[in-house]
């Protein structure tokens, strides 16, 4: 009834079902991987503010008539960079100057380079690209720690990382933000289909007049599901392997989506079985050492 809902009634009411056991137990994970969990998270947080900010150089050059990118296809590596700065600090553009400051294929293309560059560039867009510049040196900087940080607590789960980067698709940096966000204990998940629920990767069913249909995908672990999806696009252009064949198979017939988000389901339930098997080798193997 309205006006009858209070603080104190839902703690009575909570603490009766706790009392009868009827509270499922929610996934905690140990304390390094929960230190894992905040680091890998952060580190994409930081990746995304980077990348924002890479957007604005983009306006920024578009503003001041700069056509960079239709020759150098990524304006933030080695090439693309130093002739960022020599926009930013107000240099006449001319071919010796550039053709030092450009690498491997680049050089051929000096006097269209120099064309590219020669836009209307304003005070105010310099001080824009040299601020913009500052900051992703910043966020470059932070990432760099992050991932040192992350190197080191990787470090004690060496052969879980390598198990998991034998999967197609998965490389070792989103090998750790899997095992951050799953652990590597197995048994606090009742079997793989409670994983896959949990990540938000269980396809959902719904039932009328007698008839199943499918129904959209929980929102589960985000993180989880992000990465997967993209350890599945990778896995999509291997030959070898199930999971290659089982994604083209269902992007044709239900859109590259859906087979992104089937794979990565199909994929999570590999790595739980292959964790599992991996955690109780594990025991055995300490097992027989403290008999002896």
């Amino acid at each position: 009834m309205p006006g009858h809902k209070t603080d104190k009634k839902d703690a009575r009411w909570i603490a009766k079902l706790l009392r009868l056991d009827l509270i499922p137990a929610s996934f905690v994970p140990d304390e390094t991987i929960q230190d894992l969990r905040d680091l890998t998270r952060a580190r994409k947080h930081l990746i995304e503010s980077r990348n924002k900010q890479k957007n604005r150089i983009h306006q920024v050059l578009q503003c001041g008539g700069v056509k960079l990118t239709t020759y150098i296809e990524d304006i933030f590596g080695k090439s693309g960079r130093n002739m960022l700065e020599l926009l930013a600090n107000g240099e006449v553009i001319t071919s010796e100057l550039v053709k030092p400051l450009v690498y491997t294929t680049l050089k051929k293309k000096v006097p269209q380079i120099v064309d590219a560059m020669n836009g209307f560039m304003r005070a105010h867009h310099r001080f824009m690209l040299n601020e913009i510049l500052r900051l992703i040196d910043t966020f470059d900087a932070s990432i760099a720690e992050y991932e040192a940080r992350i190197d080191i607590l990787l470090q004690q789960y060496e052969a879980e990382v390598s198990l998991l980067i034998s999967f197609k698709g998965i490389q070792r940096e989103s090998a750790g933000i899997i095992l951050a966000e799953i652990g590597t204990d197995m048994s606090v998940f009742e079997d793989e289909k409670h994983l896959a629920s949990w990540a938000g990767l269980c396809p959902g069913n719904r039932e009328s007049a007698g008839k199943r249909h499918n129904s959209k995908i929980n929102h589960g672990n985000a993180y989880l599901k992000r990465i997967l999806c993209q350890a599945s696009w990778a896995a999509a252009k291997s030959k070898e392997g199930d999971l290659g064949a089982f994604f083209r198979l269902k992007r044709r017939q239900r859109g590259p989506k859906k087979a992104a988000v089937a794979t990565a389901h199909r994929m999570l339930k590999q790595i739980y079985f292959a964790l599992l098997t991996h955690q109780e080798s594990k025991k055995h193997t300490l097992a027989a050492t403290s008999v002896r």
